[in-house]
Parts: C-alpha cells; structure tokens; sequence
C-alpha cells in the first residue's frame, strides 16, 4: 500500500510541474530567451527600427502639446 501512495504522489507531483512549464515556457519563448535568431526571423523589429518608431512617436506628442497644461 505504501508503494501504491508513492506512486500516486509521483504522477500528481509530476502533472503539476508539467502544467506549470507549460504555462511557464511560452512566455520566455516568446520574449525570446531560448533562440534569440530564431525569435529574429519572425519578423520582430531589430533595435534601428525600434529607435525610429520611438523617435517617430516622441516627435508626434510634441507636436500635439495637450491643453491645460
């Protein structure tokens, strides 16, 4: 019987790590900290177009100052 309930113990402890690597894996995948190349060629934008699109937004709340202030 003690054998039995080692067992049992086992597969519930082991269902659980399972579902929580399931939940756990995608995210650092999809940030990119398993292959960073392979996240690349997906089409995520490198670091220059990132600069522009940050510079692009920074000059358009510039130019639309908001009242009240």
């Amino acid at each position: 019987m003690k054998d039995k309930s080692f067992w049992i113990i086992i597969l519930i402890v082991v269902g659980f790590l399972g579902f929580m690597m399931g939940y756990a894996v995608p995210p650092f995948m999809e940030v990119g900290f398993g292959q960073r190349e392979a996240v690349m060629e997906e089409g995520t934008p490198g670091d220059e177009e990132l600069m522009k699109e940050y510079q692009q937004l920074y000059q358009e709340g510039e130019e639309s100052p908001q009242g009240g202030e």
